[in-house]
């Protein structure tokens, strides 16, 4: 062939190389990159730390009476505890002294529990406790300073009550997944003798001092993300709460507060926001022996979400103490009762719960910042040992890329060409071994594993389902899924069915809504041994914020709808 034929061959496929791949790079590569950098121009979600609150606890009187007759020190918390475990942190008032003593008969003014009630209190999940209120200092100094050394031996931090003056007027720090939380507590003088403040010498709580609080909570804001200020103040039984409580927590939001959270009244009261901030004048009651109207069998959960930017959302949990002492989630017309207490706007999200062989759909109510949004790039950081080597490796999710350590080395990073919306450390196919579940995106065309119904290779970039396994020290892909006809956005892994097997829950997007996927389904989808089936989709809409609940032993998803 001659010289020139040759060259010009040489050039033209030269050209059709830069014209149609791309210059030198492939064009699932080019895409791919492409897709990469648009994802990396949606904001960064960063991970939640919850934090529920509760009102007035009590585990003395008809409460210590009924604990010893269901020979369970458990028993209040039973229905209860799933909802308060799925919180990174659990506040609530104490209001009784654990201490050594005789019986408290009913309609005595003074309580006191036994000994074991912090076990109960540290197996609910709380580790917080509120001690700034009137009835905690009932058996003197010494029913206060065994109340200190039980909650302590229990892993449970208190605050608003101390050995001195210093001690309960000053924070208690605590410190989850990189977010500093400081904790004050204060009890209003209107409802307590002056011998229940503490001393330069005494032990006591803290009295809602507004200079000292002021002071504090300036103080605390220079070396804390956030500050929560919990208040036992207002009027017994009333709707409504009074000039005290209002000037109180306002006072606390001008000095640097971020949350403030009441009791007392023993009902549920009006919240509101002030400055940005919210203000929950008395949860009401959660556990406690009054059963004189229906409004003392109420009360309110509330779960906080934080991130690094501040509060994203609240959810709102009503409940009821239906059977005596015991709350539990609160049916629709009493919640409806509830809630209207607040006097505040919410909105509602949709909560579906499997129920005779069917999904129904409910709805729970919440409340949003103005800056809360869904659909950007997550990264959040677990730990765990799945290779069962007693060490611990750390995984680590930053902009689409997920790192592996274990003893400051690399195990396993996922390969550039990958962008990792979301993982999670679950057993989604049910064998008993806890995964690596990714719902991550690529291009490439399916190779040897090319379904049969599938006439050609789709090269574009789409997402997919993989399980990450250690196998023989090594991470092994154990199965992965083609192109998904529908991109997942957001993905949870439980037994949602109750059937005691995990299942792979959803909310289904459009491959035209890229970079941001914006569900249009809620779906369920189990595990048949060889891959996942369908098992139910909802209705079109408009989906985010995906979570699952759990509620007396049962899960229930729960998402935001428009």
């Amino acid at each position: 062939m001659p010289r020139k034929i040759t060259w010009l061959i040489v050039l033209f496929f030269s050209v059709f190389t830069v014209v149609f791949l791309g210059s030198n790079q492939p064009s699932g590569e080019k895409d791919f990159s492409d897709f990469s950098d648009q994802k990396k121009k949606l904001p960064l979600v960063s991970e939640e730390v919850s934090l529920v609150a509760v009102g007035d606890i009590s585990y003395s009187r008809g409460v210590e009476q009924i604990v010893k007759r269901r020979e369970d020190i458990n028993y209040p918390f039973l229905k209860i505890r799933d909802f308060l475990q799925s919180a990174n942190l659990v506040l609530g008032n104490l209001e009784t002294p654990i201490t050594q003593g005789r019986e408290i008969t009913d309609f005595e003014m003074i309580f006191r529990s036994n000994p074991g009630t912090e076990q109960a209190l540290k197996q609910a999940g709380f580790s917080v406790l509120s001690l700034a209120n009137n009835h905690t200092p009932n058996f003197g100094e010494e029913g206060l300073k065994d109340t200190f050394n039980y909650l302590a031996g229990a892993g449970i931090k208190y605050v608003g009550a101390g050995n001195n003056e210093q001690e309960a007027y000053g924070p208690v720090y605590v410190e989850e997944k990189g977010i500093r939380f400081a904790f004050f507590a204060y009890n209003d003088a209107d409802v307590a003798p002056d011998s229940y403040e503490a001393g330069e010498n005494r032990a006591g709580t803290a009295f809602m001092r507004r200079e000292k609080m002021v002071a504090a909570v300036k103080e605390a804001n220079e070396s804390a993300d956030f500050v929560i200020v919990s208040m036992h103040a207002g009027i017994e039984y009333a709707d409504k709460p009074n000039e005290s409580q209002i000037s109180f927590a306002r006072a606390a939001i001008d000095a640097g507060a971020d949350l403030v959270i009441g009791h007392h009244p023993h009902v549920v009261q009006t919240m509101e926001k002030y400055r940005g901030k919210y203000i929950f004048y008395s949860l009401g009651n959660f556990v406690f022996d009054q059963s004189q109207s229906q409004e003392t069998k109420e009360g309110l959960a509330i779960r906080v979400c934080f991130t690094k930017n501040g509060v994203s959302k609240i959810d709102l949990l009503p409940v009821v103490m239906a059977n005596f002492a015991q709350p539990e989630v609160a049916g629709e017309s009493d919640k409806e009762q509830i809630l209207k207490r607040l006097d505040f706007p919410l909105a509602n999200r949709a909560v579906y719960s499997w129920d005779n062989d069917a999904f129904k759909k409910g709805s729970e109510v919440a409340v949003y910042t103005e800056d809360y949004s869904v659909g950007g790039i997550v990264s959040k950081e677990e730990t765990a040992d799945l290779d069962n080597d007693s060490t611990s490796e750390i995984y680590s999710l930053k902009n689409g890329l997920l790192t592996i350590m274990e003893n400051s080395k690399i195990v396993w990073q996922s390969p550039d060409d990958w962008w990792i919306d979301d993982f999670i450390l679950a057993d989604s196919n049910s064998d008993g071994i806890s995964d690596i579940n990714l719902s991550l995106w690529k291009a490439g065309d399916f190779g040897s594993s090319k379904p049969f119904w599938v006439k050609e290779n789709d090269m574009d970039v789409k997402n997919h389902f993989f399980i990450f396994d250690f196998i023989d020290d090594a991470m092994k892909q154990i199965w992965g899924s083609s192109n998904l006809g529908k991109p997942n956005c957001e993905f949870q892994i439980a037994d949602i069915d109750n059937d005691g097997k995990n299942d792979l829950i959803v909310i289904e997007g459009d491959y035209s809504q890229k970079p941001k996927c914006n569900g249009n389904y809620v779906a369920v989808w189990k595990w048949n041994d060889w891959g996942f089936s369908n098992e139910w989709r909802s209705e079109k809409g408009v989906f985010s914020n995906l979570e699952i609940e759990k509620n007396d032993g049962k899960s229930y998803i729960v998402v935001d709808f428009f």
